[in-house]
């Protein structure tokens, strides 16, 4: 079985120039790797549905369309899991975001129920999640900087912003997430520390 390393946290923090580094750095190491993007592989598995279930949200935020998302991305997990996951041969498998950044995005729902339902739905559990994060006026900042800028179906501003950083950062602790913060230290910085948690841990396995 792969172990699985999932990459989650707040947007503009960094988490998929991290991720990206982190593949680099492991497969120059000899690791078979692979690279999963959750939301790439969600839309492919739900097409139209998750997109009519986010234009619900922005017409009508409540706790039934959050609700819907969920339960859609947790269907979407499902599937991941058992057909790419499960079936992958490489050492290590590196996801951008998986059941922790719901505590990002779910606004109006329990967050700890969520994450209870993906498991208990099948949903392959994370080996290490690292929670990257940062002070949300430097990641909004970062965020508009890039040309996507904030790029997100559900964050409109930046109260918004500090709000879901502030409850990923609350959650991230709660369930002893691996937090890392990408302030003030550089992603090749970061990198080493991500690589020697996931070589160390992957030691431990065999």
């Amino acid at each position: 079985m792969s172990l699985l390393i999932t990459f989650d946290g707040p947007k503009g923090v960094g988490k998929t120039t991290l991720l990206q580094l982190v593949a680099e750095n492991l497969r120059s190491g000899g690791y078979r790797v692979d690279v999963f993007i959750e939301k790439d592989l969600m839309s492919a598995y739900l097409g139209e549905s998750i997109k009519l279930a986010y234009e619900e949200l922005k017409a009508s935020p409540s706790s039934a369309s959050d609700s819907k998302i969920a339960m859609l991305h947790k269907q979407g997990r499902v599937f991941i899991s058992k057909e790419k996951m499960r079936n992958s041969l490489a050492d290590i498998i590196l996801i951008d975001r998986w059941y922790p950044s719901d505590a990002v995005f779910r606004k109006y729902i329990d967050i700890n129920n969520i994450i209870n339902e993906n498991i208990n739905a099948g949903v392959m559990i994370a080996d290490i999640c690292f929670a990257v994060t940062c002070a949300p006026d430097i990641s909004w900042q970062r965020a508009h900087g890039r040309n996507r800028q904030l790029d997100s179906k559900v964050i409109k501003d930046f109260d918004e912003h500090v709000m879901s950083t502030s409850q990923f950062d609350k959650l991230a602790k709660e369930h002893g997430w691996y937090i890392i913060r990408s302030d003030s230290k550089s992603s090749s910085e970061l990198s080493d520390v991500v690589c020697s948690e996931i070589i160390s841990r992957l030691s431990q396995t065999q």
